[in-house]
């Protein structure tokens, strides 16, 4: 007879891969749609494609998808590297902090963390136009990475308080400054969770739609969520070439994953500190 262990290994292992199949099989139809014609998306929707053809790629190519990546590249980069330079920093100060007034600092990140996008965007907006940035990347690169630095924080803030201080204490000894220890000694040390933060909030930035909706008005500007939109009509819509957008929509994104997955699987086992 098996024991429990094993049958227990065997459960979870089973639960597992029910777990990903259904995670995954939206996205397989999501590929398997985009080589479909219009036809088929309504009368065969779960069947495989009659032919493998790039007609859909094609259409949404024309439309200035190649554009779109771009752009949305440019301020998913940007708005990461803010981020996580902006909470790095304030995260490490905040760990190493004994004073009352850093901990109530900490503890508005941590609000602000709650309070959702649609709640103040229309505040937000009249701030955006009064400043000059609407219709220009730096306004969405300001506004998407402020509304990334609350969990950023939150994620360093914990990875920093189990640093080993005795490295810190090793490099004051040594000489160094402050700024010194803390991108010299404490950024290269913290790969897993600079990984995690950068997915995170990669993912975040690159499927963001209402602030890139409101922000970005010209049609040379918008952003992968908002360009695929002119392929869907008022009384119909192109979802083959919707579907194809979107299949490579994913591929920067698992590119990163790909990338960073050491780190990220590091992380979340606890094993980089």
């Amino acid at each position: 007879m098996m024991s429990k262990f094993r049958i227990t290994k065997i459960a979870l292992y089973g639960i597992m891969i029910l777990w990903s199949t259904f995670v995954l099989m939206p996205l397989v139809w999501m590929v398997l749609a985009s080589f479909k014609t219009r036809r088929e998306m309504f009368t065969a929707p779960y069947d495989l494609p009659s032919a493998l053809t790039l007609d859909s790629f094609e259409r949404a190519w024309g439309v200035g998808l190649g554009w779109f990546i771009a752009n949305s590249a440019l301020i998913t980069v940007s708005s990461v590297g803010l981020i996580i330079l902006v909470s790095g920093t304030a995260a490490y100060v905040l760990a190493r902090a004994k004073s009352v007034w850093l901990r109530m600092a900490y503890i508005a990140i941590v609000v602000g963390f709650a309070v959702p996008v649609a709640a103040v965007i229309v505040p937000l907006y009249q701030m955006v136009s009064a400043a000059g940035f609407v219709n220009s990347y730096v306004g969405l690169i300001i506004v998407t990475s402020a509304y990334g630095i609350p969990f950023t924080v939150i994620l360093f803030f914990a990875f920093f308080l189990d640093f080993p201080k005795e490295l810190e204490e090793a490099a004051r000894l040594d000489g160094c400054s402050k700024q010194q220890i803390f991108f010299r000694i404490i950024i290269p040390l913290s790969g897993p969770a600079v990984a995690s933060a950068a997915i995170f909030q990669a993912v975040f930035v690159w499927n963001e739609f209402l602030l890139a909706l409101l922000l970005l008005n010209s049609p040379g500007r918008k952003t992968i969520p908002v360009g695929i939109l002119q392929l869907q009509g008022e009384f119909t819509s192109d979802w083959p070439a919707i579907m194809a957008g979107l299949s490579l929509a994913t591929v920067p994104l698992l590119l990163v994953f790909i990338v960073l997955q050491k780190y990220f699987v590091r992380s979340l086992a606890g094993l980089g500190k």
